[in-house]
């Protein structure tokens, strides 16, 4: 059985009750971090009714890490809902449709074939017109109705040459492509790719290598999850080169092969381990020098970014080498979009509430281009503002720069705009 003695450090406090966005919509005390907690400890119990109740306050955990990140007794919330979701799994009866297109999915982003084989799949989809012959056919059923909808137009990678104009050779890097992001996000890896060029880095993308395993580690798959790292471990074991990450999400996860697996193989990969915005703020921008950005920008910074990863200080440090209108973070003190990884899917009510909360700020922002840094966020989003007709543009970060990088500059070294 998993561990779940760790609930023993939560003392009751309650100090976690104003962070949790769950919490705040249905004012149950169940769908708090303590009200999970208590759960959670029942679990261990002989005569435990093993309920839909218990099940759902569980599940409709949006694992966003805001409750983590503000604990005083340091309880390991995350973790323990993971193992909490693996102990319950197996004790469900999910309706037939429900475990046919659960089990599919998950076993799909293990595969960076069958990944591969989705995008095809997807962008001939999409090109044929279908997506939007099916939104409009009312009978379809929920999911696949919510998962059409969510379905993000597919962006090709950037064409443009990446070459090193200038900096000095910095060495090389790994680029983790991941598994949605290979699909819906090329044009990220690729102005990552592009962007690290110009810096001075070679970039490299081992192959094969697909999902980091936070979908099954928190959808109650651990197994599975332990298997895509050891994967991973074996694919980016031929170097020692920083390894690089386009998603918040993605990063955090990998980052928490430390603890998750805590063996040495483990620990050294997670120590490689970056996101691109810390990345770029770690080694400076060189010679590049951006255009004006004359559209005002809104930052929406995942929850992984600001409660797990912790440095929304490096998103906000490296946009501030684009001159132009100062970018505006719209969730200065938190609040979730509801993406969540699969929680989009699996909870829509919630995720839709959520939701609805960011768009009203990032209308009210006005700005015409959206960054945020984790793909769920961007897909979610995405979605949201397409049904709002609003014509606001949603880009990761790294995007936005190298849209407004410049080929052409003086020969002389200096430093950024900002």
């Amino acid at each position: 059985m998993n561990d779940l003695s760790a609930t023993d450090r939560c003392v009751k406090c309650g100090l976690c009750l104003p962070h949790c966005p769950t919490f705040a919509l249905t004012g149950n005390e169940a769908d708090s971090p303590r009200g999970r907690i208590s759960l959670v400890q029942a679990l261990g119990e002989s005569d435990l009714q093993w309920s839909p109740g218990l099940f759902q306050h569980l599940d409709q955990c949006l694992h966003c890490g805001a409750c983590e990140a503000m604990c005083p007794s340091g309880v390991p919330f995350g973790q323990l809902m993971d193992n909490a979701r693996a102990v319950i799994e197996p004790r469900r009866k999910r309706p037939l449709l429900n475990r046919v297109m659960r089990n599919a999915g998950l076993r799909l982003l293990t595969s960076p074939a069958g990944i591969h084989v989705l995008g095809v799949l997807l962008a001939i989809y999409q090109k044929s017109g279908l997506q939007s012959l099916l939104n409009r056919i009312p009978v379809l059923p929920e999911t696949a109705r919510r998962l059409n909808h969510l379905l993000p137009i597919l962006q090709p990678a950037s064409t443009r040459a990446a070459v090193n104009t200038g900096n000095r050779e910095r060495g090389e890097v790994s680029l983790f492509c991941g598994c949605t992001g290979s699909v819906f996000d090329q044009q990220t890896l690729s102005a990552t790719r592009n962007v690290l060029q110009r810096l001075g880095y070679r970039v490299n993308s081992p192959a094969p290598h697909a999902c980091c395993g936070a979908l099954h580690q928190h959808n109650g798959a651990p197994q599975t999850a332990r298997q895509l790292a050891g994967a991973n471990l074996k694919a980016f074991s031929g170097n020692n080169n920083p390894i690089v990450v386009t998603a918040s999400g993605c990063t955090a996860h990998l980052l928490g092969y430390k603890t998750l697996y805590a063996d040495q193989p483990a620990i050294a990969f997670a120590e490689r381990v970056s996101d691109i915005m810390h990345f770029l703020s770690e080694s400076g921008c060189g010679d590049m020098r951006f255009g004006t950005q004359k559209q005002k920008v809104a930052v929406y910074m995942p929850c992984t970014h600001r409660n797990n990863l912790k440095q929304q200080q490096d998103v906000m440090h490296v946009l501030q080498w684009i001159p132009g209108p100062e970018p505006v973070l719209i969730n200065p003190d938190g609040g979730c979009c509801g993406a969540a990884g699969s929680y989009m899917l699996s909870q829509p009510e919630l995720s839709e509430r959520l939701c609805n909360t960011v768009v009203e700020c990032i209308l009210e922002s006005g700005a015409g281009i959206l960054l945020t840094t984790n793909i769920g966020c961007s897909i979610q989003l995405q979605a949201a503002l397409k049904q709002r007709a609003a014509a606001i543009e949603v880009l990761h970060p790294v995007v936005l720069l190298e849209r407004l990088l410049q080929d052409h500059f003086p020969n002389t070294k200096g430093t950024c705009n900002r």
